[in-house]
C-alpha cells in the first residue's frame, strides 16, 4: 500500500513563514517505520517546508494546492496528525481529497483527534477512520483492513462503515506502547534532513506524564504511563544520527525527562564521552544540584522549565503543586554550569484572580534580572485542551474573540472563520475561558511580556526598577495608560517606548535605551534592493540616526554593573544627550558621537544623492556654508553611507 502520511501544519501569521518549525515530526517518523516494516510504501508530506520554501502558497489556496500534490502521488491512504491548532488544515485539505476523490481513504490520528474522535467523524465525512492514542500496534493492522472497513478486532479505533455514512463505530481500548525500546529506527530519512535549516535534531527520549495538571492533556493522551528509552537506546539512537548527519546537538523530547532519576543517571554515563549537546524539559522539583552538574558535564545545555503560575494558591488549583521557592535555586545552578533555561508561564486559567495574576508576573521579572543567555521567559495565553479536567469542567462555556499567538494558528479566511466559530468544541484553542478576570487583562500581560523581552533583559529588567522592581507594576501602569490614552496599535515596543516617554519624560535615559535598542532591532531586519548608482550614495542600511539620545552603549554598561536590586540611576548619572549614528553588524555595534551638522548631513542621505547634492543642500541650510568633501567622503570609508547601487532600505531614524 503507499501511504502517505501529513505532517501538522498550524497556520502562521504571513510575517511569521521564516519561523516554521520544520524539524521531523517524532510520531510520523515512528509511524512510518512500522509501517515500513509491515511492507507498506510510505512518504511523508510536510506542509511547513514547502510553504516556509514558497513551494506552496500561504493564501486560501494552500488547502486545494496541498491536496493536488497529495494526489499527484496516486496514494492508496493519507493520514493526517493533527493537535487542535493544527485541526483546521487537516480537516481543509481532508476535504479537498475527498472532494477530487472521494473513495481515498483519510485516516487521522494524534492527541487531538484520539480526545474527539466520535465528534469528528459525525460531522465531517472527509475522514474515514481514527486511530486513537499510541499508534505504533495497530496502524499495521488498520491499513490491512481498510479495504472491507472491518476494525472491530482492533482495539482504539473510531470509523465510519463507508465513506460518507452516518455510522461510526469506535472499539474499546487505548493503545500504548510499553516498551520504547522495541520500536524500530525512526525514519528520518522521509525528510531532506541535510536540507533542513535545523540547529539541532529532536529524538523521541519517551513519553507520558504521571502527575495530574488539569490544563494539560499529555497525562490522558499518554495514559499517565511514564516511560523513557533505555540510556542504551537513546544513546544508540544519537550515535545513528550522528553518523548519518554528522549532527551532535540533540532535543531529547519528553516533558519530563528527569522523572526516572537513576535513569538519567545512567545516561549521562553513557554519552559523556561522546562529544555530543542536549537539551531537554523537566519539572523544577525534579531536578538538584547533582543531577544538574552530572547533566552538564554529560552534554546538557538547555533545560525548559514549566513553571506556569507564580501563585501557590494556583498552583495548588491547577495541581501543578510545584514548590515555587526551589526556582531560583535551580536556575543558579543552571547558570553556574552554563545550561540556558527557558522558565515558561501561563496566565488566563479560569480561576487566576489579579494576586494570582501579580505573582505570576513578579517571578518572572525575577528571572528577567537574569542574563539573558542564562534565562529565558515566556509567557502564554492559556488555551483550552480537550482531554483535561479544565476543559471537562468548562468546555461548554467557551467563548471566542480572535485572539492569535504561534500556538492556536491563524486562519486562511472566512471559511476559516466561520468554521471554528461553528464548532467550538473541536477547535477550542481558538477560544477561552471566561474567568476571573477581564480576558484582555491577561492578553495584555502576554503581549507587553514579549514586547518588554524583545529589548533585551538589561533593558527590561532596568525598566522595571523605575516601577518598584515589579512586572507586575509596570504592567498595571502600561495597561492603565494603554486605557486612558486609547492606544489603537498593537502591544509591542512601539507601545513601550510611547508609555515610556509618556511616564518618564521623552527626555529620560529609560527612553533613550528603549529607542536605541528597538532601532538597532529594526536594522536587522531583511532589507530589499533599491535602484541606485551613478555616484550616489545613501544612508547604510545598518546605520541608525538618533538625535537628542544618550550614550546608551556606556549606559547599558552602567546598569549591568548595578546591583541586583536598587534604585535606577539618576539623571546626572547618566550622561549628556547629543547625536549618535550606530552601525550594527552581526559582531556588535560600531557607535559614533557625531555633531549636529554631520546629523543633517547623514539624514539627506536617506534618499539615494550625489556628494554634491548633499553639500549643496546643506550649504542652504547653514547659509552657504558646506562640508568639505573629506568630510563626506569619511562617512563613506566608514560605511555609514553606501553606494546606492549597493544599497537596500535606508537606515533606521530614531
Amino acid at each position: 500500500m503507499r501511504l502517505i502520511l501529513v505532517d501538522n501544519m498550524v497556520l502562521p501569521g504571513h510575517h511569521d513563514l521564516g519561523a516554521l518549525d520544520v524539524h521531523p515530526h517524532l510520531g510520523l517518523v515512528s509511524l512510518a517505520a512500522v509501517a515500513r516494516r509491515a511492507g507498506h510504501h510510505v512518504t511523508v508530506y510536510d506542509p511547513k517546508r514547502l510553504v516556509r520554501s514558497g513551494r506552496l502558497d500561504y493564501d486560501p489556496t494552500l488547502y486545494r494546492r496541498a491536496a493536488a500534490e497529495l494526489l499527484a502521488d496516486r496514494p492508496d491512504a493519507v493520514g493526517f496528525t493533527t493537535l487542535g491548532c493544527s485541526f483546521i488544515f487537516a480537516l481543509r485539505v481532508a476535504e479537498e481529497l475527498k472532494r477530487t476523490a472521494p473513495d481515498l481513504p483519510v485516516l487521522l490520528g494524534g492527541p487531538h483527534a484520539t480526545m474527539l474522535h466520535r465528534e469528528i467523524l459525525e460531522r465531517f465525512g472527509c475522514f474515514d477512520v481514527v486511530v486513537r492514542h499510541e499508534a505504533e500496534e495497530t496502524l499495521p493492522p488498520v491499513l490491512e483492513a481498510l479495504e472491507h472497513r472491518r476494525f472491530s478486532h482492533i482495539p482504539g479505533v473510531s470509523w465510519r462503515t463507508a465513506p460518507f455514512a452516518a455510522d461510526v463505530r469506535a472499539t474499546e481500548g487505548r493503545p500504548l506502547v510499553t516498551d520504547l525500546d522495541t520500536l524500530p529506527e525512526p525514519a528520518y530519512d522521509l525528510y531532506p534532513v541535510d536540507e533542513l535549516p535545523l540547529e539541532y535534531l529532536r529524538v523521541e527520549a519517551g513519553r507520558g506524564c504521571p502527575f495530574s495538571c488539569t490544563f494539560c492533556s499529555t497525562a490522558t493522551f499518554f495514559q499517565r504511563s511514564y516511560r523513557l528509552k533505555s540510556p542504551a537506546r537513546l544513546v544508540a539512537d544519537l550515535d545513528r544520527l550522528h553518523r548519518r548527519y554528522g549532527t551532535r546537538d540533540f532535543k531529547l523530547e519528553h516533558d519530563l525527562f528527569t522523572v526516572n532519576r537513576g535513569k538519567v543517571l545512567d545516561f549521562c554515563d553513557a554519552v559523556r564521552d561522546r562529544g555530543y549537546t542536549w537539551r531537554v524539559s523537566a519539572r523544577v522539583d525534579c531536578v538538584d544540584a547533582e543531577l544538574l552538574e552530572r547533566m552538564a558535564a554529560a552534554g546538557c545545555v538547555a533545560l525548559y522549565l514549566g513553571i506556569e503560575t507564580g501563585s501557590p494558591r494556583l498552583q495548588q488549583i491547577i495541581k501543578k503543586r510545584l514548590d515555587l521557592g526551589l526556582l531560583p535555586a535551580a536556575l543558579d545552578h543552571t547558570e553556574r554550569l552554563g545550561i540556558a533555561a527557558t522558565v515558561s508561564f501561563i496566565t488566563g486559567h479560569p480561576e487566576e484572580d489579579p494576586a494570582d495574576q501579580d505573582a505570576t508576573l513578579d517571578l518572572l521579572g525575577d528571572c528577567l534580572r537574569r542574563p539573558r543567555k542564562a534565562c529565558t521567559t515566556q509567557l502564554h495565553v492559556l488555551l483550552p485542551e480537550p482531554g483535561t479536567a479544565q476543559h471537562a469542567a468548562l468546555g461548554g462555556r467557551l467563548r471566542y474573540d480572535g485572539y492569535r499567538t504561534e500556538f492556536n494558528g491563524w486562519l486562511l479566511g472566512e471559511a476559516d472563520e466561520t468554521c471554528v466559530r461553528e464548532h467550538p468544541d473541536l477547535f477550542p484553542t481558538y477560544h477561552y475561558y471566561p474567568g476571573a478576570m477581564p480576558r484582555e487583562h491577561h492578553v495584555f500581560a502576554v503581549d507587553l511580556h514579549r514586547a518588554v523581552t524583545e529589548l533585551g533583559h538589561t533593558v527590561a529588567a532596568y525598566l522595571l526598577r523605575h516601577f518598584d522592581g515589579r512586572l507586575s507594576t509596570f504592567t498595571r501602569r502600561a495597561r492603565d495608560w494603554h486605557g486612558r490614552t486609547g492606544w489603537e496599535g498593537p502591544v509591542d515596543t512601539g507601545f513601550v517606548r510611547a508609555f515610556v516617554a509618556d511616564t518618564l519624560g521623552a527626555g529620560h535615559h529609560a527612553h533613550s535605551l528603549v529607542r536605541y535598542v528597538r532601532d538597532l532591532r529594526a536594522v536587522r531586519r531583511p532589507a530589499r534592493p533599491a535602484d541606485g548608482g551613478g555616484g550616489r550614495y545613501a544612508l547604510s542600511p545598518r546605520a541608525v540616526l538618533f538625535d537628542g539620545i544618550h550614550d546608551c552603549a556606556a549606559l547599558l554598561g552602567r546598569i549591568a554593573a548595578l546591583p541586583a536590586a536598587g534604585p535606577p540611576l539618576g539623571e546626572p548619572e547618566a550622561g549628556e544627550v547629543g547625536c549618535r549614528v550606530v552601525l550594527a553588524a552581526d559582531a556588535g555595534c560600531r557607535d559614533y558621537a557625531i555633531d549636529p551638522a554631520t546629523h543633517a548631513a547623514l539624514s539627506l542621505f536617506r534618499e539615494p544623492r550625489t556628494m554634491g547634492e548633499v553639500r549643496s543642500a546643506l550649504g542652504e541650510l547653514a547659509g552657504g556654508w558646506e562640508p568639505g568633501a573629506e568630510h563626506l567622503q569619511l562617512l563613506a570609508d566608514t560605511g555609514v553611507i553606501v553606494p546606492a547601487g549597493r544599497r537596500a532600505e535606508a537606515g533606521v531614524h530614531g
